[in-house]
């Protein structure tokens, strides 16, 4: 069936598995409900205007719909002052959409070449399948603040199709999300291509094993809920520079190592030749994430100082990622050589605090393997106490 324009201000309309219904124009939806199990075509906008406002959301589609929906014309947005649930949505046509307001997905979001600009707005893939989203060269770009989410339950990657064409020209930098356990979670994130000092987290704040902090973009991730690790992986061209290290921006306002980071220079495809992997033991809540140079490509951060005052801050020595290498041994002795501290599988739990020892400076000596080499680290450590 081929309509100029729909406007919906109450009827159910009803799709066949076999159907298709062309909308040559725009749709709006003021009431009214769309059971659809064929295919519904737009070539304009996707209003979502109820005549009755609700903090709910009326559903624009039946629940028990479970086909398809293309957005295939130009510049198209999806938009209207209700939120959308799409059964399954297609882009096509020859230009990029953009989003106006949230929108859901339940199953199946293609992509095709097509760039989705979700503006300050939401997309959340409610369908666990690792594969709900796929592309053949478009991506979503967040550049104003909008966050992709996905839903999880098993142990498969998850593709974060990020990218942007702010500058003019397109750019392709995805993540690759793959939680360790196969319960259910939702991750989301946010890609900008713009320095990120002009995002308030400046590059000279950094720690000292960190030489430079890359310039040119930048991630927030979340893991929103669910258990067990995670593997997060960036995948780059080399042509960005010789960036290595993973980094996050933590408070106080610091960049640090992120955790170990595995690079591996091959062939992905779009152009991407470099993978930077790291594995995050916990969650984490809008975590800016970049990249780094580093003459110590060591996966630990080491400090020099701590002061166990009672005060909630740097109360004990941490070490910073070592609880990903429990087989390992610390020392300590005071300034006169005499063992004061130690312990073997040291990490953050059970960390360090000085005990009833006096204010003063510590030798150490930390044994630890890492990727199954053993590694020996030494320096000294301030302890500064309230008199």
């Amino acid at each position: 069936m081929l309509l100029a324009q729909v406007v919906n201000t109450g009827q159910t309309i009803t799709i066949s598995a076999n159907g298709l219904l062309f909308v040559d124009n725009s749709y709006v939806h003021h009431a009214g409900t769309i059971l659809n199990n064929g295919k519904l075509e737009v070539k304009g906008n996707w209003l979502n205007n109820p005549s009755v406002p609700s903090a709910l959301s009326p559903l624009v589609f039946d629940s028990q719909s479970k086909g398809l929906v293309t957005l295939s014309g130009g510049q198209q947005k999806i938009g209207g002052a209700s939120k959308t649930t799409f059964p399954n949505l297609e882009l096509s046509g020859s230009d990029f959409k953009f989003m106006l307001a949230d929108v859901d997905v339940s199953g199946s979001l293609k992509l095709n070449d097509k760039e989705l600009k979700l503006l300050q707005h939401n997309l959340n893939v409610l369908s666990p399948d690792n594969n709900a989203i796929s592309r053949t060269s478009g991506f979503v770009s967040t550049d104003k603040g909008g966050k992709l989410y996905r839903k999880t339950s098993s142990t498969g990657t998850y593709l974060f199709p990020f990218g942007s064409s702010i500058s003019g020209s397109a750019i392709y930098r995805p993540v690759e999300m793959q939680p360790q356990a196969s319960s259910e979670g939702v991750y989301s994130g946010s890609f900008f291509y713009k320095d990120p000092s002009l995002a308030g987290y400046s590059s000279s704040s950094k720690r000292p094993d960190i030489d430079k902090i890359f310039d040119k973009y930048f991630y927030e991730l979340s893991f929103d809920s669910g258990v067990g690790a995670t593997n997060v992986n960036f995948l780059q061209n080399t042509g960005d520079g010789d960036y290595r290290q993973i980094t996050k921006w933590i408070s106080p306002g610091v960049w640090e190592k992120a955790a170990p980071s595995t690079s591996n220079d091959g062939s992905y495809g779009d152009g991407l030749n470099r993978s930077l992997l790291f594995t995050s033991l916990n969650g984490f809540k809008d975590m800016p994430f970049s990249f780094s140079t580093s003459s110590d490509m060591s996966p630990l951060t080491l400090f020099n100082a701590f002061s166990p005052d009672g005060d909630g801050k740097n109360d004990t020595w941490i070490v910073k990622n070592l609880d990903l290498y429990p087989n390992n041994e610390l020392l300590i002795f005071n300034r006169w050589g005499d063992e004061v501290y130690k312990a073997k599988s040291y990490n953050s739990a059970n960390a360090w605090d000085g005990a009833n020892l006096q204010a003063g400076t510590y030798f150490y000596v930390l044994k630890v393997e890492i990727n199954g080499d053993q590694k020996v680290y030494k320096g000294f450590i301030s302890m500064a106490k309230k008199n």
